[in-house]
């Protein structure tokens, strides 16, 4: 398959792309923020399981810290089982390395990297998406912002979460 043909050159799996897709999208992390993580910034013992990304990774400079859904931790254990501690959870190529990838990646599933509206499949656009699944499955403004690490809520709700075509009717059915 041409996903996995062009992995190569990427120096990733396709179950590493799926992992690295999967925790931007569930955590909001950015890019940079991803290369950064490695082994040990996984808690993924216990009730509540995290990721920490470093102070000087965070955008925000300051160490932060994100919780796991359930399962995705359980897949994270498996996927970082052989791992040690400072090894990097994923092997990213370079910044542009990686946004060929994901256009690759795209283009083996079917998925146009800019559509009709000029909106594009990016990392950012996995940001996006994150916060707007948080304004969609009723997350609180403010718990949103937290999790987006954003310094406003002018930003998580103005920028970041977009209003799809009967949001207004289905509000007031509530």
């Amino acid at each position: 398959d041409a996903a996995e043909a062009g992995a190569d050159g990427y120096g990733m799996t396709g179950h590493e792309r799926a992992m690295l897709y999967r925790l931007a999208v569930e955590t909001g992390l950015r890019a940079g923020e991803l290369r950064s993580l490695t082994r040990a910034s996984f808690q993924l013992d216990g009730s509540e399981p995290t990721v920490t990304v470093a102070a000087a990774y965070s955008k925000r400079r300051r160490e932060d810290t994100l919780p796991l859904k359930p399962q995705t931790a359980a897949d994270f254990k498996t996927f970082l089982a052989g791992k040690v501690d400072g090894t990097p959870a994923f092997k990213m190529p370079d910044s542009d390395e990686v946004v060929d990838m994901l256009r690759a990646d795209l283009a083996a599933a079917g998925i146009v990297y800019r559509d009709a509206a000029g909106r594009v499949a990016d990392f950012h656009a996995f940001r996006h998406t994150f916060i707007s699944n948080l304004a969609d499955g009723g997350v609180y403004p403010k718990t949103a912002q937290s999790l987006a690490r954003h310094s406003t809520i002018t930003l998580t709700m103005d920028r970041y979460t977009h209003q799809r075509v009967g949001d207004e009717a289905a509000a007031l059915s509530v």
